[in-house]
């Protein structure tokens, strides 16, 4: 029997809208909450935010710059299937363990140059192979991986796509923002069109974030939001200093207690968990 793995990438085709702080929330919530073996990859860059969300320290070279002893870009090579065949253990030394109970495999340096060579894959070869690596290598030690993709359209992301199918899209008020999401399901119908493949992403999930109550802008939009996405949208991510000390501090929400959070902390906790658990509920495993 092939092992399956419930899937999710979080998307939208702009950057600093909370993308990397809620796949954060959601892994440490689903592993914590749901008993769940959760993996996060980390495909956004080479800033690394998702290890600093949950303090993970990566080693690096003599000039700073991350260097993990397994790459993650390595799966997007040519090279990769005798890399895999050749060294022992290579997923374990790519996989880093979190203290909230997430596993994380980080970004470095090595992503931009592997998009850029897969702009020289023809594109039937082009965008399978962080599925490949998933079904192969990932689903059978795991229940869930969630990707943290690019805020860019580019083959990373779209390999991200491909392997994920689920994709939930965080947004902060503004309206360049909402026209993103509307971009971003012109880009999945793009993909689900493609007859050169059967990958079917769609939108399964899309909530606010960054919201501040006391502001006509931040009501509106979440409005608007729920009202235009009644089947898929969640409860917005208030807007609180918690969420950017506990990042300093390499924590989200939950590793904190009640009475070490601010109102705004405790409500946008309960937000993340109650997407997570709607989350879950909406995806399968395959």
């Amino acid at each position: 029997m092939t092992d399956t793995i419930k899937r999710a990438a979080f998307y939208t085709p702009k950057g600093g809208i909370g993308k990397t702080t809620s796949t954060g929330h959601f892994a440490a919530n689903a592993a914590l909450e749901h008993d769940l073996n959760v993996l996060t990859m980390d495909l956004a860059g080479t800033q690394n935010d998702l290890a600093t969300q949950f303090g993970v320290d990566l080693p690096s070279d003599e000039e700073g710059n991350i260097d993990p002893d397994a790459p993650v870009s390595a799966i997007f090579g040519e090279n990769w299937e005798f890399i895999r065949s050749n060294i022992d253990n290579i997923v374990d030394r790519m996989v880093f363990e979190t203290d909230e109970g997430p596993d994380l495999i980080p970004a470095d340096p090595g992503l931009g140059g592997a998009d850029n060579n897969l702009a020289n894959v023809p594109t039937e070869d082009r965008y399978d192979r962080l599925e490949s690596f998933i079904s192969s290598e990932i689903a059978p030690r795991y229940d869930l991986v969630l990707l943290d993709l690019p805020g860019k359209d580019d083959n990373i992301t779209i390999n991200g796509l491909f392997a994920a199918d689920n994709v939930i899209a965080p947004l902060k008020p503004g309206e360049f923002e909402r026209n993103q999401l509307e971009n971003l399901q012109v880009e999945l119908k793009e993909i689900q069109d493609d007859e050169d493949h059967n990958a079917e992403p769609n939108l399964r999930l899309v909530f606010a974030t960054m919201i501040n109550g006391t502001t006509n802008l931040s009501s509106e939009f979440v409005d608007e939001i729920e009202s235009s996405y009644p089947e898929i949208s969640g409860p917005p991510i208030a807007d609180s200093a918690n969420i950017g000390d506990g990042q300093k501090e390499g924590k989200t929400l939950f590793a904190y207690d009640d009475d070490e959070l601010y109102k705004t902390g405790r409500r946008a906790r309960e937000a993340y968990r109650e997407l997570t658990a709607d989350l879950l509920d909406r995806l399968e495993a395959r």
